[in-house]
């Protein structure tokens, strides 16, 4: 009777422990470092009711969508629900331990915001990197119920030397899912590279795409799932990232102002966006990574024009005063190279029938503008997204050389590409993957890496020596 009595309160105590494992509140869509500076960054955190998404509700989010997946319905809203709670950040140098930790005091998500808090870390020292802990723990309670653990770099003073390495990717979405619910294996890559900074530049998710996002709760649920994925959350839980939005993660394709997606609107769309990455004042902005490089992110959606407006010198996709901004500071720098990052192309060539960006003859008079400034400064190239191939591109009429980072990986190369034009391109290929930046000893280096066939290792397809 003994030993059963006391199997049964074994039970119960492993059944107990259980139970209190399993409370909560998780990190299971992660946690993001942004708009990081020479002294400052942001934390994204989410707190989460279960410590990983449901990846059995729909079998497009393991298997993307394969043949046999010929319509995966609406998005759950219930792919990864949020918890209420709280959450502390500590941080600290990597190369001095522990022993220089600093840490936040507790702050309290809410239903609100999707249980999401954004907090900005100050006084940070410059050109660094450091080792963070994110705490959570049920409101009021006085016991750490998860923990999660990242690392980020802080920008180098403006005068100071040394090799800066970051990429760019664009264009990845639940459709394209390639190793099951580890995502897009081009993230786990992609630390093979040891990026100093990452830019998306956009299409982070599809609303439009299956599973169709027609509502704010299908929204976030989206942009929840997309960092679920072990290897994308793992990448931007390590790897200092900033994030610009496009068409298919503010509202529907070739979106703009005024315009509706089933019940999701285009404000709140922006709204959104805001709330699912680290951000700051404005979503266009530009950053310093020492002697040798600044970037510039322009906001393509938040002031355009109506794609169907005619042309002329008052349609625009940046608005007079994010255009202002950037010819203002470009010319300000001193930077030895300027990357001005855009969602869309400036130069193209762009497919056939495209009615969206500076590459297309809807904005012609915009992007002639554009092209005939950022030409006349030196060691000035545009970066750019959306594009579902990969290219490296010269005007033939400025010179403007525009680099193409191409889509996450082949599984997005729908869409169909402009194909080769032996007037523009210097580099061509339908493959995805992510475009690599190097510069060092005042030489900059663009390199873009490819899967060789599907589920391949990424390789570089193609060098191009910046500033040549």
């Amino acid at each position: 009777m003994l030993k059963w009595i006391n199997c049964i309160a074994l039970t119960l105590l492993l059944s107990s422990l259980l139970a209190s494992a399993q409370e909560g509140p998780f990190f299971g869509t992660g946690v993001k470092v942004g708009e990081v500076d020479t002294n400052s960054a942001i934390v994204w955190v989410r707190l989460t009711a279960t410590p990983k998404a449901d990846f059995n509700l729909l079998p497009i989010f393991t298997k993307g969508l394969t043949s046999d997946i010929k319509d995966s319905g609406s998005m759950p809203s219930d792919v990864a629900p949020g918890a209420p709670g709280e959450y502390r950040v500590h941080h600290w140098l990597e190369s001095k331990g522990q022993k220089s930790r600093r840490s936040s005091n507790w702050a309290r998500v809410s239903s609100i915001n999707d249980y999401i808090g954004q907090l900005s870390l100050t006084d940070l020292k410059s050109g660094e990197s450091y080792v963070y802990q994110v705490e959570a723990r049920q409101a009021g309670s006085s016991k750490t119920a998860s923990t999660t653990n990242g690392k980020f770099k802080t920008a180098p003073v403006k005068g100071a030397k040394g090799p800066i390495r970051f990429i760019v990717t664009t264009c990845q979405a639940i459709r394209s899912i390639d190793s099951g619910e580890k995502g897009h294996s081009t993230y786990g890559q992609m630390l093979d590279f040891k990026p100093d900074f990452l830019v998306h530049t956009g299409d982070i998710v599809y609303y439009d795409k299956a599973p169709l996002a027609k509502s704010v709760a299908q929204a976030r649920a989206k942009w929840n799932l997309m960092f679920s994925y072990s290897y994308n959350q793992t990448f931007h839980q390590n790897v200092t990232s900033y994030f610009m939005k496009d068409d298919h993660d503010t509202l529907k394709n070739d979106c703009w102002l005024g315009q509706t997606y089933g019940d999701l609107t285009f404000e709140e769309g922006l709204d959104i966006f805001r709330e699912q990455v680290p951000m700051g004042k404005e979503t266009y902005r530009t950053y310093r990574w020492g002697k040798d490089v600044q970037i510039w992110m322009t906001e393509n959606r938040d002031f355009r024009s109506a794609n169907t407006d005619s042309d002329g010198p008052n349609k625009t996709i940046l608005g007079e005063k994010q255009k202002a901004w950037l010819q203002k500071t470009i010319l300000a720098s001193d930077a030895t190279y300027k990357f001005v990052i855009s969602p869309g192309p400036l130069v193209g060539p762009d497919k056939f029938g495209k009615k969206d960006n500076h590459a297309n003859e809807v904005f012609a008079h915009e992007g002639q503008e554009l092209r005939d400034f950022l030409s006349q400064q030196a060691n000035t190239f545009v970066i750019c997204g959306d594009r579902h191939w990969q290219y490296c591109s010269k005007d033939p009429n400025t010179g403007l050389l525009e680099l193409g980072c191409g889509a996450i990986n082949d599984q997005h190369d729908y869409g169909g590409n402009s194909g080769y034009f032996s007037d523009f391109h210097k580099y061509f290929s339908g493959k995805g993957g992510y475009l690599g930046i190097t510069v060092e000893n005042g030489n900059a280096q663009a390199e873009w890496y490819a899967s060789a066939q599907k589920g391949a290792q990424l390789t570089v397809q193609h060098t191009q020596n910046l500033g040549e």
